[in-house]
């Protein structure tokens, strides 16, 4: 896990070469989306993680049993933006198998869990095809992709801008 904060010039960085590792001989822009996505899925997951941790330190304090805790910590309206399971890091990270599609559903019921995001979630086709009807980005590299954002800590106090 990377110890100091990160600064947007190493993001950009790394943004960069994650795209260079997808594109082989494509246009690196074809990648963009997808990384753009898995960032801003594992940071919404880094967010949700420090403030389900910060509840569950003040329901342990109050008392409370471990199956009210573990209640208390589901409920959606505690959190200023909510990650449901499906699309939890430590889950998406487990799928090796149509990766793709498990995405598009996840990022679907972020949309589903949280108003606000306006659709936005949903136009990232992690199943688009090209002429030739080739996956854009392979499940192995949304495997590899997901692996690549694993290190980065992407809460508010790792970011320096």
């Amino acid at each position: 896990m990377m110890s100091e904060k990160l600064t947007l010039a190493r993001l950009d960085s790394f943004l960069d070469e994650t795209c260079d590792s997808l594109r082989m001989d494509r246009d690196a822009a074809e990648f963009k989306e997808y990384v753009i996505a898995i960032l801003f899925l594992k940071r919404l997951n880094d967010r949700f993680n420090l403030e389900r941790e910060v509840r569950y330190n003040k329901l342990k304090a109050k008392g409370l049993s471990k199956p009210q805790i573990e209640d208390e910590l589901e409920r959606r309206e505690v959190y200023r933006f909510f990650v449901p399971k499906i699309a939890r890091w430590e889950t998406v990270k487990l799928q090796t198998e149509e990766l793709g599609s498990y995405l598009i559903e996840a990022f679907a019921e972020i949309e589903l869990m949280n108003r606000g995001c306006l659709g936005l979630l949903s136009t990232v086709d992690f199943n688009k095809k090209s002429e030739n009807g080739d996956n854009y980005i392979s499940n192995a590299d949304l495997v590899e992709l997901i692996k690549d954002f694993d290190d980065l800590l992407l809460t508010d106090n790792h970011l320096d801008f």
